[in-house]
């Protein structure tokens, strides 16, 4: 293993360069104007300087840089011992003190902030962590922009976990946006991660995602979401929680909609329509792409008021690997929508590899039409009363819509 070794600047230990440039300017405009004008105070200037960006003992170095530089002008111009002399120094003196003591407060606040950075970063990095350039039969790459700056999490969520002949996906939104959303994002990514990988059925990693959010005190809030699974034969089976639809992007040219049958309804809503998701099927060919995403991306305007066109801003989505795909689009919508505010905006960009045919496995498109039961998840010890999702399965509501064959 390789180590570099830093370059250490034994000057900028003890002075700031800022701040000794700013007396050398001071000496040389003295010179320019002659000794009739003397500029001793105006040296005080250096240390005032380096409080802004130097450590303590490089204030405190470069004020003793500027008292030199002052002490040496009044011994040329025979002023050492005047009135005129002593005041310049009692100025770089105060100027100075006052400096180090800014100095030393700005950098214990900058190794605060540096610390809770670090905090941040990490806990960024469990709730949402970075995505795998390829799992199972697929190539994936993402981008997320939070309403919140420097934020790498927010409102929209999206992950990709896999299960034996394929992998599963969820994209979803959580109603607001900005850092206020991040608690109840983390609470769907957990129960997607902890279901996702066990469920026979998609439909049952939706009821249990649903479930966590029922268990949430006095939230209020509702997530859309849509849930994917794609085997390694390119069979893939979309559910939909009132989420705008993929986009399918086709190697051999075209697009198209993965638009359920049904639109479903959001999670946190079960107690006001049918909570059963909408349904899509269909099959991938090796190379065509599927484009999650949230409606920050549909719904960006530009000064005009016209949203952002996604089928014609798809052919960014062609001719590169899906990362470099991916950033062509978002730096497109960027520049679509200059004029607004920000919001939350995820993109999920998922490329077929191609694989062997689907052979027997854990698969929701596998799994028997059976409605999901109330000991299927726990509701005999779930402390929530009154819960909506316990009437829709005793009405059948676990069980999955119909679809047509392919």
């Amino acid at each position: 293993m390789r180590h570099h070794r830093e370059a250490v600047d034994p000057l900028g230990e003890y002075v700031d360069r800022g701040g000794v440039c700013a007396v050398l300017g001071v000496a040389l405009l003295d010179l320019v104007l002659g000794w009739e004008v003397r500029l001793l105070p105006l040296y005080a200037a250096g240390p005032a300087v380096a409080s802004a960006r130097a450590s303590t003992r490089g204030v405190v170095g470069t004020g003793v840089f500027a008292a030199l530089f002052a002490l040496l002008l009044a011994w040329y111009d025979q002023v050492l011992v005047t009135h005129r002399f002593l005041a310049a120094l009692a100025a770089i003196v105060l100027v100075t003190g006052f400096g180090a003591a800014a100095a030393r407060a700005r950098t214990r606040q900058e190794n605060r902030l540096a610390s809770a950075r670090a905090v941040a970063e990490t806990a960024q990095r469990a709730i949402a962590p970075p995505l795998p350039g390829t799992e199972g039969p697929v190539r994936i790459a993402a981008a997320y922009d939070s309403a919140a700056a420097g934020a790498r999490v927010g409102g929209d969520f999206c992950a990709v976990v896999p299960v034996q002949g394929g992998v599963r996906v969820v994209m979803g939104d959580v109603q607001g946006k900005g850092l206020g959303t991040v608690g109840l994002s983390a609470v769907l990514l957990g129960a997607f991660r902890d279901s996702a990988p066990s469920e026979p059925r998609l439909e049952g990693v939706g009821l249990r995602m649903a479930c966590a959010m029922q268990r949430l005190p006095d939230e209020e809030r509702f997530a859309t979401m849509v849930l994917a699974e794609l085997t390694d034969g390119g069979r893939t089976t979309l559910l939909g929680y009132g989420h705008p639809s993929p986009l399918v992007i086709r190697a051999a040219g075209g697009t198209a909609w993965a638009h359920p049958r049904e639109p479903g309804i959001p999670l946190g809503l079960a107690g006001l329509a049918d909570p059963r998701p909408g349904r899509w099927h269909g099959r991938l060919d090796e190379g065509d792409r599927v484009l999650f995403h949230t409606d920050g991306l549909v719904e960006a305007r530009d000064a005009q008021g016209r949203f952002y066109p996604l089928e014609t801003g798809s052919a960014l989505l062609r001719g590169a690997p899906p990362a470099a795909c991916v950033e062509r689009l978002r730096a497109d919508v960027r520049d679509h929508a200059a004029h607004e505010g920000a919001d939350d905006r995820a993109l999920l960009l998922v490329e077929y590899a191609g694989g062997p045919a689907a052979g027997p496995g854990v698969r929701a498109a596998a799994a028997p039409p059976g409605p999901l039961t109330r000991a299927h998840l726990g509701c005999d010890v779930c402390p929530v009363a009154d819960c909506p999702l316990v009437a829709s399965l005793e009405t059948g509501g676990g069980r999955a819509r119909p679809h047509p064959a392919e």
